[in-house]
Parts: structure tokens; sequence; C-alpha cells
């Protein structure tokens, strides 16, 4: 028959070997959490523009407007003085 010292090392071997097996399936669970914060991360950053790539765009988008503006205000000049001519023949 095992005396006391034997059983109680069983006893607490299986508790540490529970333990042991705990502590891995927490590490496991928090290893595979990591990866899918980690590709979360990749995948917004993806989702996003860059600052740089944005005050690029705008600008274009402010030229072309100026352009258009130039372009509206010539028009409206020769509209005007087009109705300023036939108002002087007549």
């Amino acid at each position: 028959m095992p005396d006391a010292a034997m059983l109680w090392n069983l006893i607490l071997s299986g508790v540490a070997a529970g333990v042991l097996w705990w502590v891995k399936s927490v590490s496991a669970q928090l290893q595979e959490l990591r990866n899918t914060v980690s590709n979360t991360r990749e995948q917004i950053a993806k989702d996003y523009a860059l600052k740089v790539d944005v005050d690029k765009d705008v600008q274009k988008l402010l030229d072309r407007f100026d352009r258009f503006e130039v372009k509206l205000d010539n028009l409206i000049e020769k509209i005007l003085l087009s109705n300023n001519t036939k108002h002087i023949k007549e």
C-alpha cells in the first residue's frame, strides 16, 4: 500500500499537470487573439487612405475648381461683352 507521501506527490503531480495544461491552452488562445488583432490592424490599414494621398487628391480637386472658375468667368465676360455690343449697336 502506498504511503501518504507517495499519495500526496501523486495528487500534487496531477494538480500541477492540470494547471500546466490550463496555462498551455490559455497561452494558445492568447496567441490566437494576438494574431487576430494583428490581422485586423493590417486590414484596417488597407481601408484607410494616407494623409499625404488625401492632401494630393484634394489639391487636384481645388486646381480643377480653379480652372473651372476661370473658364466660367471668361464665359460670363464674353456673354456680358456680347450683350453690351448688341446694346451699343441698337
